[in-house]
């Protein structure tokens, strides 16, 4: 049993996580979320779809993701193992290669394929994905950086290994019993663990909508912890662009048919709290929480959003730094029109065939301080149920100078 078991709750799940390492080592596993391609890789008895996150002592949590903190790197001679530690049973039809994980820098993620990059995968111990460099040099964590054509847009490019996507293409594992616990371990030539690290998710009973980091659009730029100066806006000032979301509605199909579903959810936008506030829209108690605005799917079909009207699906939890004023995230608005989710093959044609789901684009105003401001996205797991609470939830960072 290893030591050091702290537990944390998440929306959606409750994540737990695990010390892999003594008092003077740091876990290097952050938690582990439900992938951002996958509409139910969490739940009991369905296809394992999940992303396990990285940190560092220098910058734990989400702060990692930060694109001028360098993540992992492999060693030369060395390895990167990925342990299914614990409830996950194996799917003895898909074997532990490429197709079934992949390396990431940054989220919403840019993958880092082994072709590209340089690496291998293969079955290692039960339960284990074994990483080898290709070349003598091993994978320098400075120089690891995604060949995806809008990566090379970033005004910082994100560097090194930050996240593992288990379940990619295909998925080797289902998800068994009640929690499962992945482990991390980067080995030297030697042999020697350098750095490790495992955490652990409660599987959640039922399927939920889900509202997932993604940087489909702008040819994978990264659309996370961009910079702006305070009145300037996210997908409308030169040189940025919007905030992205990818929706996909709830899994309603029998758990082992869960990974095949694609469905998103079309129609849907932010409305800030401001734009409610010019409507005399007052949210009730039990979503008094949304600070920020509401998401609602447009229900009548008139391309417009109206909180009397549409249903409610969801809102925004803003955080910003103290005394901040004049930051608002809402729907991007062309021609004086908002944009509405619309289908993930209509903004970017090859992911979105292979993965479904439908794409919202906000826009976001920086506020009157510097610091970062982060709006957490969340979906209450009945839509239109303002009591049923939320079901799955992410934060985009967005930083003020």
């Amino acid at each position: 049993m290893r030591s050091g078991r702290i537990a944390a709750l998440s929306i959606g799940a409750a994540v737990i996580f695990t010390g892999a390492a003594g008092a003077h080592e740091a876990n290097i596993v952050s938690t582990i979320v439900n992938a951002p391609l996958a509409a139910a890789g969490t739940v009991r008895g369905a296809k394992v779809g999940i992303n396990v996150y990285l940190q560092n002592e220098q910058a734990p949590g989400m702060e990692f993701m930060d694109p001028k903190i360098v993540g992992y790197g492999i060693p030369a001679g060395g390895r990167l193992e990925v342990e299914m530690s614990s409830g996950y049973e194996r799917d003895w039809e898909v074997g532990l290669s490429q197709a079934a994980v992949m390396l990431v820098t940054g989220a919403p993620q840019q993958g880092l394929p082994g072709k590209a990059v340089g690496y291998g995968v293969e079955e290692g111990d039960i339960n284990t994905f074994v990483f080898a460099p290709t070349a003598e040099s091993g994978l320098p964590a400075e120089k690891l950086m995604s060949p995806a054509p809008g990566s090379a847009k970033d005004p910082v490019r994100n560097r090194g290994i930050k996240v593992i996507h288990i379940g990619f293409m295909q998925s080797a594992f289902i998800n068994s019993g009640k929690q499962g616990t992945v482990t991390v371990r980067f080995v030297d030539a030697n042999g020697k663990v350098v750095h490790k690290g495992s955490a652990s998710i409660d599987f959640i009973a039922d399927a939920v909508p889900q509202v997932l980091p993604t940087n489909f659009p702008d040819g994978v730029r990264n659309h996370n912890w961009q910079k702006i100066r305070s009145g300037q806006t996210l997908g409308q000032t030169e040189g940025t662009v919007p905030v992205a979301a990818l929706l996909y509605d709830k899994a309603d199909v029998p758990a082992a048919k869960m990974a095949m579903f694609k469905a998103g959810i079309g129609g849907a936008g932010v409305l800030s709290t401001p734009q409610l506030k010019a409507m005399g829209y007052e949210k009730p108690a039990s979503i008094a929480r949304y600070n920020g605005g509401l998401i609602l799917r447009d229900s009548d079909g008139d391309g417009a959003l109206d909180p009397a009207r549409d249903t409610i699906i969801g809102g925004i939890v803003a955080r910003a730094p103290k005394g901040a004023k004049g930051q608002e995230l809402r729907s991007l608005e062309r021609g004086g029109k908002p944009v509405l989710s619309a289908a993930t093959e209509t903004i970017a044609a090859k992911p979105g065939k292979r993965f479904g789901g439908a794409v919202m684009q906000l826009q976001f105003t920086g506020g009157s301080l510097p610091g970062k401001y982060r709006p957490t996205l969340a979906l209450l797991k009945e839509p239109g149920n303002l009591n049923s609470g939320d079901g799955s939830a992410y934060t985009y960072t967005i930083v003020v100078e």
